[in-house]
């Protein structure tokens, strides 16, 4: 799938007052609190198996490592990373970092310093399957059963981007589109939107252009008729400065939330 073309503004704020966010200033955060943050991301190379290696972000405000490996989209060396997750309970760390859980991380196009670290010790986490994966399309499906009602799906996205995640998006539009072919759907009604509004964050500025909620929208409307989805069903329409959803990890990451497309199917 494509990438959004002008996909984030993103500057330098002449003051860091308020663009830092309160809750990172703390030296040793309880559980539960939302660290938002950017940073350069560090790879930890551990064997554990195969992608057990770890991501790690140090907040700049606070001088504190978190582990990162959680979230669903992983960083890219050299390229800065929002991150955006909870602070866990959890004692101790098979990475070498205070686990964020639940965690959302976006790759900025901001460059920063490749870092890459040894094992050091940490045994890293052995590679867990998800527990839902998209099998090979040879094989049958099973139409969801009645009764059919409207029914409400959400597509979350990455900072900046119209980017379907693997193993994520797919299997939401599948979903979908089967549920649309089982129900005899009358309207799959498609709003995307873009979090418009301002996002301080460790001396940044960053914010969505309205247009990515146009193009979230149409991607997700060609990913179904793709999926058999027939076109004269499908509404497309976009919005900007959304409000959260408790609907992402019961509303704890609120700015996450934004970042979305609500896929709605009437029977």
């Amino acid at each position: 799938m494509r990438t959004h073309a002008s996909w984030l503004v993103l500057f330098l704020v002449l003051h860091s007052g308020g663009a830092a966010h309160a809750q990172s200033s703390a030296s040793n955060p309880s559980a539960g609190v939302l660290r938002t943050f950017v940073a350069c991301p560090i790879y930890r190379d551990t064997d554990a198996g195969r992608k057990s290696g770890c991501w790690l972000a140090d907040d700049p405000s606070s001088g504190i490592r978190y582990d990162i490996t959680l979230g669903p989209v992983k960083p890219q060396v050299g390229r800065a990373v929002l991150v955006e997750g909870i602070t866990s309970a959890e004692p101790t760390t098979p990475c070498g970092g205070r686990v964020l859980t639940p965690v959302r991380t976006a790759v900025l196009p901001e460059p920063c310093a490749r870092t890459i670290v040894p094992a050091d010790a940490y045994p890293g986490r052995p590679y867990k399957s998800p527990r839902e994966q998209l099998r090979p399309a040879s094989e049958p499906r099973t139409l969801p059963p009645p009764p059919y009602d409207t029914r409400v799906f959400t597509i979350y996205f990455e900072l900046g981007r119209d980017f379907l995640i693997y193993q994520y998006a797919e299997l939401i539009l599948e979903k979908i589109s089967l549920y649309a072919k089982a129900s005899q759907a009358k309207l799959v009604q498609i709003d995307g939107f873009a979090a418009t509004a301002p996002l301080w964050v460790s001396a940044r500025t960053l914010r969505e252009p309205a247009s990515l909620a146009e193009a979230r929208a149409n991607m997700v409307a060609e990913a179904l008729r793709r999926l058999g989805v027939p076109s004269d069903c499908l509404r497309v329409a976009w919005h900007s400065t959304p409000q959260p959803t408790h609907d992402l990890e019961s509303g704890q990451l609120p700015e996450a939330s934004k970042r979305r497309v609500v896929i709605t199917v009437k029977p």
